[in-house]
């Protein structure tokens, strides 16, 4: 039933609540709310500053602060990244922390040599051997070609020569080995010296029983020249052994900082060092061999003379390639390497076989050392193709990124620099303010 008076059911509402404000009144509300909501809007009563970031020259002064509202207005249709900023320092966030590269002030040769005594007493032992026989060496070698033995001025030069390049060979490897850490190589060249031992003692013989008229450069009678150098390499290869525990212990060590504790990597990193050391040593008894066969037995009028002339170089080249396979894990490379290994094993031992034939009338002269390079250099070839064929396998299991993740993270601590701005201007700092 409808009320008499009408609908009534909202007269409450205007004894309890004001009567609803006019359209005028929202305008002013709307203006005020404007006023505030656009903090950045050029009003009579706000501005905006900008504040200039600390220096980074370790000043405490900040750059001079200025208001954006005096800031020209960007021109119609160039973005913001585009429109010109006030002159000053610069804003960019978050700001360049300054850094001190630390000079090193030691002076070059103190630079080649290594921090630890170990490796210092090593390096300068073989550099000391090295003199001392070179020295020798080359006054015999000089008395040996004022010599009137035709003989003698053919054939004991050449062994000479090669005797002074192995030493070479050795103060190189030396070298290297201290730099790259090898300990196997540290091993291999113990070994190597004892060679020269047995080279030196055999010798003797051969040299005073050449006859020498020549007082050469030194004026040493050549029994005395000659007793000198098995008496500096015995002496240098006590030394060796007794520095090789400490050097040894060096070594791991390094080589456990240098990849960790992983095992299989540790595995597979030895198999590569020892390869690349068998490179090094098929570069010195092939050479050595092609040497004493190009002057000792070929003439200009073979064809193995040019043939033999052909393959040193060509030789160099397969051994640097075998280096680079194993350094950057290239399957190709490696297979290219071995089938040359195997073509080198096959000329080698035809050597062989050619040298033991005729010992008795065209090698008379030459075939025990001919021979004795011949075998060496057979032996290291058939264990370079195992360990290449090892380290072919390793392909793809993380010893290259290992090894390169390493030497970049010492070449970061090798840089040596240091981080110079405030704690509070270093964008990797954690805070909780």
């Amino acid at each position: 039933m409808a009320h008499p008076l009408g609908d009534r059911s909202t007269d409450y509402l205007t004894h309890t609540y004001p009567n609803p404000p006019l359209a005028e009144d929202f305008k002013s509300y709307d203006d005020l709310i404007d006023q505030y909501a656009e903090p950045y809007s050029r009003i009579s009563r706000h501005q905006t500053f900008k504040v200039q970031p600390p220096p980074v020259d370790g000043s405490e002064s900040r750059g001079p602060s200025y208001s954006l509202d005096h800031k020209s207005p960007y021109p119609s249709g160039k973005p913001y990244d585009e429109a010109e900023d006030p002159p000053g320092p610069s804003r960019s966030y978050p700001p360049k922390t300054k850094r001190e590269q630390l000079v090193d002030h030691r002076k070059w040769w103190q630079r080649l040599l290594p921090d630890s005594w170990a490796c210092r007493l090593f390096v300068i032992t073989v550099l000391v051997e090295t003199a001392i026989d070179l020295a020798i060496e080359t006054d015999l070698f000089v008395r040996l070609q004022d010599s009137g033995n035709s003989a003698s001025a053919l054939k004991m030069p050449v062994y000479l020569s090669v005797f002074a390049l192995a030493h070479i060979f050795q103060f190189v490897l030396a070298v290297d080995a201290v730099y790259a850490r090898n300990t196997l190589q540290f091993i291999c060249l113990r070994l190597f010296n004892l060679l020269f031992l047995i080279y030196a003692i055999i010798q003797i013989g051969e040299i005073q029983g050449s006859t020498t008229t020549s007082g050469g450069i030194l004026h040493i009678p050549v029994h005395v020249l000659t007793s000198i150098i098995p008496a500096i390499i015995s002496t240098a290869e006590i030394a060796y052994i007794a520095l090789g525990w400490k050097i040894y212990n060096e070594f791991g060590w390094k080589v456990y900082k240098f990849l960790g504790a992983d095992r299989r990597i540790k595995k597979m990193y030895a198999s590569y060092q020892i390869f690349l050391c068998l490179i090094k040593f098929d570069l010195f008894f092939w050479i050595g061999f092609s040497v004493q066969f190009l002057w000792l037995v070929l003439s200009k009028t073979d064809w193995e003379y040019y043939v033999t002339w052909a393959t040193l170089p060509l030789s160099l080249v397969l051994l640097i390639e075998g280096h680079l396979a194993a350094r950057h894990e290239n399957k190709w490379m490696m297979a290219t390497f071995m089938l040359g290994c195997i073509g080198a094993l096959v000329y080698f031992t035809y050597k062989t076989y050619k040298l033991l034939k005729y010992r008795d009338t065209d090698y008379a002269q030459v075939w025990h050392s001919l021979t004795t390079f011949s075998a060496i250099a057979i032996f290291l070839l058939l264990v370079t193709i195992v360990f290449a064929a090892i380290v072919m396998r390793n392909f793809g299991r993380g010893l290259k990124d290992a090894i390169a993740r390493n030497k970049a993270h010492a070449r970061g601590n090798g840089s040596k620099q240091v981080e110079g701005g405030r704690m509070s201007m270093n964008p990797n700092r954690m805070s909780i303010d």
